[in-house]
């Protein structure tokens, strides 16, 4: 394992009161409510240790009380990897003892609480940013996602994929540890070593796509899925109707459909509904415009539909993108 307290060169606190170490911790990852279920004056064992990168927010922390957080529906996915002690952790239905040998991995949509976080338990927290992981996926499996992925929570870092994973998470913390390191020196080498990092994730723990990315090679499509996909990508804000996209596959509706969802996890109008709203994203992060404009402009007329679909694949409202570009 990790072994005792890491980032040991990216200190926030320590030994402090217990609200001002709440609220640095919530600074770095979330905004949730913590108290403490032990004494909340000067933590003489607290440490919080964090830096974050392009895909990846490192985190150490240690209350040194025991403590409860309800952070809900976190947006983002995460992993809490337990250098000592335990965390009591749910997300939805599910439940695990996070404990060394034992991680715990967060889904972005589903409620997440962590009802006792030991005294002595120190973890190692891996915010991961939505879209990062979800376009890892995409590229791992050969075509677009229409939602969030659900992870299994309890993690075994004792077996051999998480053993794997997990390789690779110390080579990243030894890296960032090291001024003299690539990963401190090239910031395409440290992107590279994250999206590693997300893609082992993927590969290695239970998940709605596990069956797709262990496939040898992702199905072939077929000439009239490809004619459709062809199309949609060239013209997405044109009016497509199921119709007009069997004629273009020379197809009925009904097998076009099926066609889809065989080759593409999807049906015909998701896959466009999805090519939208990532056009719509990267003008956003353009500033190209208004969200009303940028919508309209790449076909979405309904725009409380639009703003709901929109939240629910990049984990926020279209004036948040287009702000925090501006900003």
């Amino acid at each position: 394992m990790l072994g005792g307290a890491v980032l040991g060169g990216f200190e926030l606190c320590r030994a402090v009161r217990f609200d001002a170490f709440r609220d640095s911790l919530n600074g770095v990852f979330y905004p949730a409510l913590v108290e403490p279920t032990g004494h909340d004056g000067i933590l003489q064992q607290s440490l919080l240790s964090a830096t974050s990168l392009t895909h990846l927010t490192l985190g150490f922390v240690r209350f040194g009380t025991e403590t409860r957080l309800d952070p809900g529906a976190l947006g983002a996915y995460h992993v809490n990897v337990a250098l000592s002690g335990s965390v009591e952790s749910h997300c939805g239905q599910q439940h695990v003892i996070a404990r060394p040998g034992m991680a715990a991995v967060f889904t972005p949509q589903e409620h997440t609480f962590l009802a006792r976080w030991g005294a002595d338990a120190g973890q190692l927290c891996i915010k991961i940013n939505r879209r990062s992981l979800e376009s890892e996926l995409e590229t791992m499996i050969g075509r677009p996602i229409s939602s969030w992925v659900r992870f299994a929570l309890g993690f075994d870092l004792t077996a051999p994929a998480g053993r794997s994973w997990l390789s690779l998470v110390r080579l990243l913390l030894s890296e960032l540890d090291s001024e003299d390191s690539l990963v401190r020196s090239s910031a395409v080498h440290r992107e590279q070593l994250e999206r590693l990092v997300i893609s082992s994730l993927l590969r290695a723990q239970p998940n709605d796509f596990f069956e797709a990315l262990h496939e040898e090679a992702p199905p072939a499509r077929s000439r009239t899925v490809k004619r459709v996909v062809d199309a949609i990508d060239a013209a997405p804000e044109q009016p497509w109707a199921l119709a007009a996209m069997a004629d273009v596959a020379g197809v009925g509706g009904r097998r076009l459909q099926q066609g889809f969802r065989e080759q593409m996890g999807m049906s015909p109008l998701a896959y466009l509904r999805t090519v939208r709203l990532e056009r719509v994203h990267r003008d956003l992060v353009a500033g190209a415009g208004s969200v009303t404009d940028i919508a309209m402009r790449w076909g979405f007329t309904h725009l409380s539909r639009f703003a709901d679909a929109y939240r629910e694949r990049f984990g926020q409202a279209p004036s948040e993108t287009l702000r925090g570009n501006r900003g």
